[in-house]
């Protein structure tokens, strides 16, 4: 019989508790002078040696009720009048062509054998041997994987997991997957143009070889640009708060943006008519999202649009951390990159980071094993009443 915590089952080692208890209970007796005792026969006044074993049904129970609760804790399941469950290989791809590319033969092979291949997108799209990238509106992340994981039954599946190990991926502290999970990564080695953005002045703004942002009159030679910059002059910024203390926060934050990190952001407090604004920042739901603007939201909410992103909190230092730690600049410059397309890091995770962000877990659904726990709290309670009953009665 499996069980799901089995560590519990060292509870069961207590069966020796009431054993003890009961040998040191007789050891306790002392003996009384009785007028009597003269006027026995020397056959009952012969001394008892040994242990003796009384009110044997109680102590059973008492070590029943020990033995019975290191189960309980333990959690089984029972599935001795149950089919063993069909064991399904699938494929989750990464929407990639370098992933398709380099990972064609292995995934081929798995279509052939009958094997599931899918994508790791949220309706699970099959891959064909021909078959093109998926068209999704939500992008491929971390929580669109975690989503397309979730659709599987990871009790009875073998996972083949094949993407790129970018750090996108660490932006939530674990994904987890089935307890038979395989990864499979391979680095993007193509070399897709670069964005950047051509500030006032005509300077380039763009990630060097380093990793870090560059504010240049010249862009780097040896790195491959795409062929128009991203975003042209200034980006034009809309701040709309309810609350004043936010509104002065984030202006702050944007100010030092500008400062330290050189970008071009011309705020304005008050929404003029038909001004196309490239980012917004406000504590209200838009109502109709322009998809060349990136709002930034504080409240708590999701939103499956990419250019709409939700701070989950008040910007503000008394209810936000990421405020009282100094982050808010440096927050809102990355969702300014990843709105425009520039990344600060494009190293690859490392394998130990990898590891410890995908997380197996094999803990199957309650309704498994709900049936065999209340069976045996009755057994337990049931158990209880009697031991009770029978230590009242005969005063043990």
């Amino acid at each position: 019989m499996p069980f799901i915590e089995p560590l519990f089952l060292w509870g069961a080692l207590a069966v020796v508790i009431p054993v003890a208890i009961h040998f040191w209970h007789q050891k306790q007796g002392k003996p009384l002078p009785w007028a009597a005792m003269q006027w026995l026969t020397e056959a009952r006044q012969q001394q008892s040696r040994g242990l003796r074993l009384d009110n044997i049904l109680l102590l059973l129970i008492r070590c029943s009720l020990l033995l019975l609760l290191a189960i309980l804790l333990a959690k089984p399941l029972l599935n001795w009048f149950t089919q063993p469950p069909r064991i399904e290989r699938v494929h989750l791809v990464q929407p990639s062509q370098a992933v398709l590319t380099n990972f064609r033969f292995e995934l081929t092979e798995a279509q052939k054998k009958g094997e599931r291949v899918v994508w790791a997108n949220p309706k699970l799209s099959p891959v064909t041997v021909a078959s093109k990238l998926p068209d999704s509106q939500t992008p491929f992340g971390p929580l669109s994987l975690q989503t397309a994981i979730n659709q599987l039954d990871g009790k009875n599946t073998v996972l083949h997991l094949y993407l790129t190990p970018t750090q996108t991926l660490s932006d939530v502290p674990a994904i987890t997957v089935p307890l038979r999970f395989r990864l499979h990564t391979a680095v993007d080695s193509t070399t897709q143009p670069g964005a950047y953005l051509l500030a006032t002045g005509n300077r380039s703004m763009f990630i060097n070889r380093a990793g870090k942002l560059i504010v240049s009159p010249a862009r780097d030679a040896m790195l491959k640009f795409q062929s128009a910059p991203a975003h042209t002059g200034p980006i034009q910024t809309l701040i709309q708060y309810r609350d004043k203390a936010e509104q002065q926060t984030v202006e702050a934050a944007l100010t030092a943006l500008t400062d330290v990190y050189g970008l071009d952001i011309a705020v304005t407090k008050n929404p003029v008519q038909n001004q196309p604004y490239d980012l917004i920042l406000t504590d209200q739901l838009p109502t109709n999202p322009s998809p060349q603007t990136l709002y930034l939201v504080s409240a708590v909410q999701q939103s499956a649009l990419p250019n709409v992103v939700f701070s989950n909190e008040t910007l503000t230092p008394q209810t936000s951390d990421r405020v009282a730690g100094g982050q808010l600049p440096e927050w809102l410059g990355l969702q300014i990159l990843r709105h425009y397309g520039l990344e600060t890091n494009t190293k690859p995770l490392s394998k130990q980071a990898l590891n410890a962000l995908f997380v197996p877990t094999d803990t199957p659904p309650k309704e498994q094993h709900a049936g065999i726990q209340q069976v045996l709290l009755l057994l337990l309670i049931g158990l209880l009443i009697l031991e009770r009953w029978l230590a009242l009665t005969k005063n043990a």
